[in-house]
């Protein structure tokens, strides 16, 4: 009795249930495979750049309100000879700071979200500094990237924001 396989052999003594065109080595599938992984990865590092550079000229253009803020209240201080008392309500006062801080965040927002799927900015802060006779302030933040696999998010990597600015004060 013959074997099923032998039976089904057609003419050319060729077995039809194996289609040697349709074979791949092991090694194509790893290259395939790879190769779609570096694509995947360089995407992502993409978004990233692009998502932090979307966030940091947000930054930028709130930093560019604070400081025509600094500039109202030292124009007001200075215009009352009480600069030295403005420049201790900026290093000693919370709710100044934290006024300041949340104007910050709060236009921030407004131009772009600051949680999505994808992404969520915290840690946002304000320091203040002066040196020589303008006032710097550095706006710091992290953003925690996020990877979807299998039905969860999961944190893929968190990348620091760091802007300075300064304002200009006349003594």
């Amino acid at each position: 009795m013959k074997n099923p396989c032998q039976r089904m052999k057609g003419n050319a003594g060729r077995n039809p249930l194996r289609n040697d065109r349709g074979d791949i080595s092991i090694f194509t599938c790893f290259f395939v495979v790879g190769i779609v992984m570096l694509v995947s990865f360089l995407l992502l590092y993409a978004s990233i750049r692009i998502t932090c550079i979307n966030i940091r000229n947000g930054a930028k253009m709130e930093l560019n309100n604070l400081s025509a803020s600094i500039y109202a209240d030292t124009y007001r201080s200075q215009r009352e000879t009480n600069f030295s008392e403005y420049l201790n309500t900026l290093y000693s006062s919370g709710d100044y700071t934290a006024m300041l801080e949340d104007m910050v965040t709060d236009g921030l927002a407004s131009k772009i979200p600051l949680s999505t799927d994808d992404y969520r900015v915290r840690d946002i802060r304000l320091a203040f500094h002066v040196t020589g006779d303008r006032v710097e302030y550095v706006f710091t933040c992290s953003v925690e990237f996020y990877v979807y696999m299998f039905g969860h998010s999961y944190p893929a990597i968190t990348r620091p924001v760091e802007l300075t600015g300064y304002h200009n004060t006349k003594f």
